[in-house]
This record gives C-alpha cells, structure tokens and sequence, in this order.
C-alpha cells in the first residue's frame, strides 16, 4: 500500500488496534456493571449501540453513566483479570493479515507492511498470556492467502480464561450470567466494527489524512 508517510501509518493503525482492544475490555467492565440493581430498567440496545459507534474511543463509553469500580466490578479489579487487557489487543493482532482485503483501487497492503503493523501491536503491550488463544498471525495469513475462511471471532477465550483464572466471575449467579451471555455478542459484532474501523483509517492515510495524527501517536 502506497501510504503518504509509512511509519505513521502502520504506528497510527497498530495503535488503533491497541485502543479497540482497550475499548472491548472496558465494554466488557459496562456490561458487567449493568447488571447491577437497575438492569431490568436499562435496554441493553442501547448499551451495545453506544460500545459499538465509539470504536476505540473508551472514554465515550462514559456516558453510559454506568460505573466500573470496584463497587459494580470488584470481581474484575484482580491482577489476573487485568491480563485480559493485553489478551484482547493480542486477538485482535492475530488477524492483522485480513487486512490484506482493503483496497485503494487496485492497491493492497503488503505482507511486509501487515507484519509492521502486527510487531507493532506488540510493541504497544498485546501478548498472548498463557496462550489463551489458540489463533496465530501465521495461521490467520495462511488462510488469508488460501482464501479460507477464518474461524468467528467469539469469546470462547475470553470464557476459558475466566473459568481458568478469575473464579469469582465463574460462579454461577445471575451478574456472571449475564456477562458470559452477552460477551458473545458483543465480541461477535464489536470486531464487525473494528474491521469497519481500520479499513476506513488505512484509507485515511493513503490520502493523508492521518499522517499528523499518526506521527503524533508515534511520539
């Protein structure tokens, strides 16, 4: 892909996918904290609405209103839960090599170019803890190049690590429930969104309109 400034862009979208994984684990937070006491009384339509068109600004997801401390998501303030930031950035990275699908008329990026962005992602903290996650960059660009689909994005991981390290979100009770339920659709649709996301943001920086922003995120 002929980018405007290469380095700020594949730093601009390596910190994209960063963010988005930021974004996730927080929406995972907001939907644990909604149900809280007010649950019947909020429509969930209108949580996933505001997760999903503020991709990968975490902060918008304030306005929910909702709180994620330690009074509405004590059982996520561990040492261990905490690693599932850097595992939801690490799920997003492994399938870095989709990206190959984005065109700007004939214009693909290069397997050169995905890697950088994928060592990149890296870079910025994603890491696949006790590799929780069965899907690889390797595997996801052969299946690329074959033309093959790629297994959904769902959050079988996310489970597995939950009933593997944070047992108090393993319990069986209603809030756990909820969250466990919801986190497949949530995953489901939010990398829907992130794919939206990046192609629209490679796009930008092939004409430039990112590259100060990209070389910002660099400094």
């Amino acid at each position: 892909m002929d980018f405007i400034n290469e380095t700020a862009a594949i730093n601009g979208l390596a910190d994209y996918i960063v963010k988005s994984g930021a974004c996730l684990y927080n929406s995972v937070k907001y939907i644990y904290a909604l149900a809280e006491n007010d649950f019947y009384r909020v429509n969930i339509k209108d949580v996933f609405k505001v997760m999903l068109n503020n991709i990968p600004d975490a902060d918008k997801l304030r306005s929910l209103g909702l709180r994620i401390d330690d009074r509405s998501c004590r059982e996520m303030q561990s040492p261990e839960y905490n690693k599932v930031l850097n595992l939801m950035a690490y799920s997003l990275a492994v399938r870095i090599p989709v990206m190959k699908s984005i065109k700007c008329g004939t214009d693909v990026i290069s397997d050169d170019q995905l890697y950088k962005i994928y060592t990149a992602v890296l870079e910025k903290g994603a890491e696949n803890y006790d590799d929780m996650i069965s899907e690889t960059f390797l595997e996801t660009k052969y299946l690329v190049r074959k033309g093959k689909k790629l297994p959904p994005f769902t959050a079988d991981w996310y489970k597995t690590y939950i009933y593997a390290k944070v047992p108090a979100l393993a319990e069986i009770t209603n809030k756990n429930m909820f969250l466990l339920g919801a986190a497949d659709m949530l995953f489901s649709m939010f990398y829907s969104c992130v794919q939206d996301g990046l192609a629209q943001k490679v796009l930008e920086y092939v004409n430039g309109a990112d590259e100060t922003n990209g070389e910002d995120d660099e400094e």
